[in-house]
């Protein structure tokens, strides 16, 4: 018997699917890890979604029902979704024990109106002041049974606003553990990518606007002209300026792969000889909000799957998860003479490699999306009739 079998979940997810984005990654691979645990789950979507596709694209290997709610795009899509979602959720009340979602619509509607037992998955902090507002109307519900955080910096950026509910819970981001599993040769993996074969390799995965610092990567790549420099993701008008400046700076060595699918992301980074993450102390989401305080990028914990050495910068929310000198090497932030350097000895100390490895794919195990789920569901206390 799976650990949560009996239990039936409704989970509400608003955002755009099929693009570069990794907030629908996040929505299915919950939903993934909800179902591999037993629980029957259902996941409320935008648009008209063909569940053969959605599975194919994200890589979702155990199904679970899908249910689309048709609306038109434009600005009010996330806001009618939200209510159009209450709504069905009234309806099939009795048919789940809680609702977990990300929308923001939906969790005022279905704690403070319809009294629908919910969990608001919280990502970042409220983007304004209707934002906060909102949040703090349905914090206090008894509808509520919890707000997850998925970092304690995000936890603490709620608590000081006196709005983290009456049980937060603090559950990081994941990983999917199938991805990394079993023996990978990096030959083929390197052969099948495209990548040299003989070079070392050190990538950064992950989106590649401007805090990320990927101006640090194109100057290491100049100074280190044996070394491949890769880099996974990022939109196309990002990643312009980044070849432009390794135009410049003369750094052939630097190369843009681009968006590649989730699925494919795992392939990358084993293939790879040391996983980067160079973020400045400004480090920003998509809309330009400041993250370092709060933000926990998937790739963390995907680097740390692949048991692949670690160098980062120390900005507050990465140090929740890694260990200088245990899983990792870290460098301050806007200092990329001391990235390079820390850079620079992981390549030449094997021994230095193999602890940092071992330590990273060894905390792994603590960060998959089922670890993420168990977090949620026991605190909140819910349990299958």
């Amino acid at each position: 018997m799976k650990k949560y079998e009996g239990l039936k979940a409704l989970y509400v997810g608003s955002h755009p699917l099929f693009t570069e984005g990794a907030s629908a990654v996040h929505m299915l691979k919950m939903c993934q890890a909800m179902a591999n645990l037993g629980i029957e789950v259902e996941c409320v979507l935008p648009g008209r979604v063909k569940k053969e596709r959605l599975f194919s694209y994200y890589g979702i290997k155990t199904p679970f029902r899908v249910t689309s709610i048709t609306l038109s795009s434009g600005l009010a899509r996330r806001p009618l979704h939200g209510f159009l979602s209450v709504l069905y959720a009234r309806i099939k009340k009795n048919d789940f024990d809680f609702v977990l979602t990300r929308d923001l619509i939906f969790a005022w509607f279905a704690t403070r109106v319809l009294g629908i037992p919910t969990v608001y998955d919280a990502h970042h902090p409220p983007v304004n002041w209707g934002a906060e507002r909102i949040i703090a109307s349905f914090s206090s519900s008894k509808n509520l049974l919890g707000m997850s955080f998925n970092s304690r910096g995000l936890h603490d950026i709620y608590f000081c606003l006196g709005m983290t509910g009456q049980n937060p819970i603090v559950a990081p981001n994941g990983f999917e553990r199938e991805a990394f599993e079993g023996d990978h040769d990096i030959s083929s993996l390197r052969e099948r990518l495209g990548l040299p074969l003989e070079r070392k390799i050190v990538c950064y995965c992950g989106n590649t606007y401007r805090g990320r610092g990927l101006e640090i990567l194109v100057r290491a790549a100049a100074r280190m002209p044996e070394v491949e420099f890769l880099i996974v993701g990022g939109r196309e008008r990002d990643n312009a300026l980044w070849r432009e400046m390794a135009r410049q700076e003369g750094s052939a060595n630097f190369r843009i792969e681009g968006f590649v699918r989730q699925r494919e992301v795992p392939s990358y980074l084993l293939a790879s000889d040391v996983l980067v993450m160079p973020y400045s102390s400004k480090v920003t989401i998509r809309d330009g909000t400041e993250a370092g305080k709060f933000t926990s990028p998937l790739k963390l914990f995907e680097y740390m799957a692949a048991g692949k050495p670690i160098v980062a910068t120390g900005v507050p929310s990465v140090l929740e998860i890694l260990k200088p000198g245990k899983n990792s090497v870290v460098t301050p932030p806007d200092n990329g003479g001391e990235f390079v350097r820390a850079l620079e000895l992981v390549l030449e100390d094997s021994e230095l490699c193999a602890r940092i490895s071992e330590g990273a794919r060894s905390d792994a195990v603590g960060y998959t999306w089922e670890k993420r789920v168990e977090k949620i569901i026991e605190g909140i206390g819910v349990a299958a009739e």
